[in-house]
């Protein structure tokens, strides 16, 4: 039985031809979650504010301060297009910023989908359509 952390898993089924079609592949469950505690880490060392400026500094580059560290980026679900900066102004700022400083319960909720979801897809991931991958 091969290591469910460190392989990628299959594309889901679709019923839009177009989405996963583009050859995107999510980078594995155990590298998003690791991402997603580096990201809160992160956020923790530099009081929040750092990481906020890092962050909005990195949205050009369809990453993150974690995913930029590990070498992943953030890219359209549909198209595999590096994502927008509309898609992650939706999935950085609404996503994360907002919604898990209004509660923190979707914090928690997108680390269990990230888990779970074979797209590897948070919260703030359904929100923008978007999907984490490794940089190639």
């Amino acid at each position: 039985m091969s290591d469910p952390f460190s392989s990628p898993p299959p594309p889901p089924p679709s019923n839009n031809s177009s989405s996963f079609s583009a050859g995107v592949v999510p980078c594995g469950n155990g590298v998003r979650f690791g991402a997603l505690l580096l990201d809160s880490l992160l956020f923790v060392v530099t009081c929040g504010i750092g990481w906020l400026i890092w962050d909005i500094v990195l949205w050009q580059q369809s990453t993150s301060p974690a995913k930029k560290m590990l070498n992943l980026k953030i890219v359209d679900i549909n198209t595999g297009a590096p994502a927008s900066m509309v898609q992650m102004l939706l999935r950085e700022g609404l996503g994360k910023i907002v919604l898990s400083a209004i509660t923190g319960i979707v914090g928690i909720i997108s680390a269990i989908l990230i888990l779970v979801v074979p797209s590897r897809q948070g919260v703030w991931d359904y929100i923008s359509k978007t999907t984490v991958v490794r940089e190639g």
